[in-house]
């Protein structure tokens, strides 16, 4: 009777007890599938290298946060390179528009195209996009596009020879480069910049080798910008559709009712940027000390040393160090060159006093204090005189940008305006050869349409860590990795033997 009674009470029992495992592992199940999916949604990155090599800029991940329409981006970089440095350049590409899908959510569509095995696809993105060169990323929205060389993602040095030589990555670019083409190709119609014409100005349609603008212009233009040439004196008035005015390198002076149209078109919020050259009179001297700018009537040179018994002088002043600005934070370390160039400083007080309203104005760029201001005008007696020409280091360019009065609307225009004292460094000559030219003359551009958000990204710099050994060291390393390893194993294994014996 008791055994008749115990057995259903112990199937009761045993039943119970698997309901709860089961209950068990369904509550446990379930509380891990609810703890991924909050850790899937609410999460935190933390990037722990040193140099932050990972980690987007502010201003990257707002931009990618904002974005109202989806990007499609395709990297056509081939995967099976035999250039090392390419493959280097590519798994950054990766890592780094994981993190930018990470800030856009579902806004950026990401394909990867390996241009020599994807034939067909590869094809079809070289009709579309017009492209000369497979190592591209290509930003697309629309009908609107923009593509990211190779090149400009990075910067290469050569390695040395105890790294095998070739080239190697200083710096990747990426970041700054990609938030520029999502800018580009998200902005519902491109800015309008026009180069004035009529006074032998540079020509963004002249391809000539050295004296050409074209290069600058094709950069420009990649930068989904529109570029028009406007000519003053014909037209009577400046362009009321222009982002920003050019002025490169004059060669006769401006005409009285010219100046006071630029000086109108300044007053009521322009942009400018004006580039002059040594020995020229663009008639605009009074207007630039409006703003608190002097030109020298001076060429910048240098003592280039003797040859012959002839001394050398160059005539190409070298840009080294420079200002706290927008425009040239993100140069430091890079040269630039600004050829036949003239002195371009701020008006101090003791030239003419400064108002309370007075436009703020910066120095962004000056050379070694080896240049000096030549005010000689003979070319063939170039030689420092003390008390008469300048001696550096000497403002080459400045930014002037208005203040905005107290209750005044956001909305309201400030003016922007930088002067260059020379229009060579951009020319097709010198741009080619000069990339830290290029960087300036985009940062400007970019500063005067206010897309300062293109600019204020730095490269990131992998961090390397190298060990120098010298042959004994090597050898002493090698000997121990070898036979060392194994014969420590060995000899543990003996005196475990034996004390086991014990």
């Amino acid at each position: 009777m008791s055994e008749a009674t115990s057995t259903p009470s112990a199937s009761k029992r045993r039943l119970t007890i698997g309901a709860n495992v089961l209950a068990q592992i369904v509550l446990a199940m379930a509380l891990f599938a609810m703890i991924n999916w909050l850790a899937s949604r609410h999460y935190q990155r933390y990037d722990w290298t040193s140099t932050r090599y990972y980690a987007l800029s502010e201003k990257t991940k707002q931009t990618l946060a904002a974005l109202r329409e989806p990007v499609d981006v395709v990297v056509f970089i081939p995967e099976g390179s035999q250039v090392e440095y390419v493959q280097k350049v590519l798994q950054d590409v990766r890592d780094l528009l994981k993190e930018f899908q990470l800030y856009a959510r579902d806004k950026l569509r990401v394909e990867y195209v390996d241009p020599q095995r994807d034939l067909a696809r590869a094809r079809a993105l070289v009709e579309k996009y017009k492209l000369d060169s497979p190592d591209v990323v290509i930003f697309s929205t629309g009908n609107r596009h923009k593509y990211v060389r190779l090149d400009e993602m990075v910067e290469l040095e050569h390695a040395g020879f105890m790294m095998g030589g070739g080239q190697r990555v200083r710096a990747f670019k990426g970041e700054g480069e990609f938030l520029a083409a999502i800018q580009r190709v998200t902005e519902e119609e491109p800015p309008k910049v026009y180069f004035l014409t009529g006074h032998g100005e540079r020509d963004p349609d002249n391809f000539d080798r050295q004296n050409g603008y074209s290069s600058i212009a094709q950069y420009i233009r990649r930068d989904n910008i529109e570029v028009l040439k406007w000519n003053l004196l014909q037209q009577q008035a400046m362009p009321t559709n222009a982002a920003a005015v050019i002025i490169a390198g004059p060669r006769t002076p401006y005409q009285s009712h010219e100046l006071r149209e630029l000086s109108r078109y300044l007053r009521e919020g322009g942009r400018m940027m004006v580039l002059l050259d040594a020995r020229q009179d663009s008639g605009l001297k009074s207007l630039l000390e409006e703003w608190q700018v002097s030109v020298g009537d001076d060429i910048v040179v240098a003592s280039g040393g003797r040859l012959l018994g002839t001394e050398l002088v160059l005539v190409e002043a070298l840009g080294v160090d420079y200002g706290f600005h927008p425009i040239v934070n993100p140069l430091g370390g890079i040269n630039t060159i600004f050829p036949y160039c003239r002195s371009v400083r701020r008006l101090t007080t003791t030239d003419r006093p400064a108002g309370p309203d007075a436009p703020r104005v910066t120095e962004l760029v000056r050379t070694p204090p080896a240049f000096w201001a030549e005010t000689n005008p003979d070319p063939e007696a170039l030689e420092y005189t003390p008390n008469v020409d300048e001696r550096g280091a000497l403002s080459l360019a400045v930014a002037v940008e208005t203040s905005r009065p107290a209750g005044v609307e956001l909305s309201v225009a400030q003016t922007r305006l930088v002067v260059i004292g020379s229009s060579a460094m951009a020319a097709n000559g010198t741009i080619g050869g000069a990339p830290g030219n290029l960087d300036f003359f985009m940062n400007t551009l970019n500063w005067l349409l206010q897309r300062e958000q293109l600019i204020a990204v730095a490269p990131k710099r992998p961090q390397e860590f190298s060990l120098s050994m010298t042959p004994t060291q090597a050898r002493t390393v090698y000997v121990l990795s070898i036979a060392g390893l194994p014969l420590a194993v060995a000899v543990l294994g003996l005196v475990v033997w034996i004390q086991r014996r014990k």
